[in-house]
């Protein structure tokens, strides 16, 4: 078995680096799960360490409802190293329009959130912690949660909060937006992210579509999570990811991939582990012709 490890681990790892020359990054979500257990871990608990072996990015979360603390954050940048890309999803309170059920405070549950996009509270609160991790930082997204159409928030309410937190936050960081609800992604909405450098992620929607949404990659950057890893070979999510790789690789954009790549799946299959390498080697390896054309001796020899 370890063998076979070895063998999954000299068929990906070089792959990952020549993708990583040309600024694509791929990783997991979440970085830890059974299928890659033995390939990567030891322990089913692994260490960002051993992950960071193979991979050079992952995200860390501040939210829903608590952020990291400073010693975990403190532990992360000491084991990952100082070439580790971390992207910091914030998803905190400051991100939600109206308390939630489930709010650990039950006075506040149901009830609108009066610091919702509050640029203001998210430097006292998150932004601290943030540079425990610089400069490792590469993007900041900004994980808005969904405005219901029932709520009396229209558009243009929604589109003043926003800009007024995107202009209130901290100059020393890339961001990214992430909203939930479909029916405020505008064009008015996408010009204003264009206008300040932020990229757009959308969600819920399959990323063949986010390649033909006008306006939705005009950064230099893109940021996207994706299925693919299990779902069946070619299906659609297999095809949108390396839609979504080949534009980024011919535009000269940079390109942060997240995976997920079925945790809940494979909670008690031990025969899956190493499933997730296997997966992600034939994706990148229908890559191969792609990334051979951007070799510098192919060009000169063309």
């Amino acid at each position: 078995m370890i063998a076979q490890y070895d063998e999954l681990r000299e068929q990906l790892l070089p792959r990952l680096r020549a993708w990583r020359r040309h600024n694509i990054h791929i990783g997991l979500s979440p970085r830890v799960s059974p299928l890659w257990r033995g390939l990567l871990y030891r322990e089913p608990r692994g260490t960002i360490a051993e992950y960071a072996r193979l991979f050079d990015t992952a995200m860390v979360r501040f939210g829903p409802w608590r952020p990291p603390d400073a010693a975990m954050l403190a532990r992360l940048r000491e084991q990952a190293g100082e070439h580790f890309a971390w992207t910091a999803v914030i998803e905190d309170e400051h991100m939600t329009y109206r308390f939630a059920y489930g709010y650990p405070d039950r006075r506040k549950r149901g009830e609108i959130n009066p610091s919702f996009l509050d640029s203001r509270r998210l430097r006292e609160t998150v932004f601290p912690l943030l540079e425990m991790l610089r400069p490792c930082v590469r993007v900041v997204v900004l994980k808005v949660g969904p405005v219901y159409p029932t709520e009396k928030c229209s558009f243009e309410d929604y589109h003043r909060a926003l800009t007024a937190c995107l202009d209130g936050l901290p100059a020393t960081y890339r961001y990214a937006l992430e909203g939930s609800t479909p029916r405020f992604v505008l064009p008015e909405y996408l010009a204003s992210l264009r206008e300040r450098n932020i990229i757009h992620i959308p969600a819920g929607v399959p990323l063949l579509d986010v390649l033909q949404i006008p306006g939705a990659l005009r950064t230099d950057m893109c940021v996207v999570r994706s299925a693919c890893l299990v779902q069946r070979e070619e299906s659609e999510e297999w095809v949108g990811l390396r839609a979504m790789i080949r534009c980024c690789l011919e535009e000269e954009r940079a390109l942060y991939a997240y995976l997920l790549d079925g945790e809940e799946a494979a909670q008690s299959a031990d025969h899956l582990c190493g499933a997730g390498a296997v997966r992600l080697t034939r994706l990148l390896s229908g890559l191969d012709a792609d990334l051979a054309r951007r070799s510098p001796i192919k060009r000169k020899a063309a």
